[in-house]
């Protein structure tokens, strides 16, 4: 039986260090924001950074985090 991927949804989350914390660690805070899923892995990183100059915060980390239902063909 063969599996078939139906993407649904995709997010771009763009982790910022806030601060640190009392402990000396860093804290951090996530952004995120929809993207289509038929969009390629270079357009969501170009979406991010350009929404960097729109950040206080220092960029930590971008991620693509994709959703899809998984059907039996």
């Amino acid at each position: 039986m063969a599996v078939v991927k139906l993407p649904q949804t995709s997010t771009i989350a763009i982790k910022l260090q806030k601060g640190v914390t009392t402990s000396g660690s860093p804290a951090y805070v996530t952004r995120n924001y929809t993207g289509k899923p038929a969009a390629t892995d270079q357009d969501l990183f170009d979406v991010a950074v350009a929404l960097m100059g729109l950040q206080a915060y220092p960029l930590a980390e971008i991620a693509r985090v994709d959703n899809a239902i998984l059907l039996s063909e």
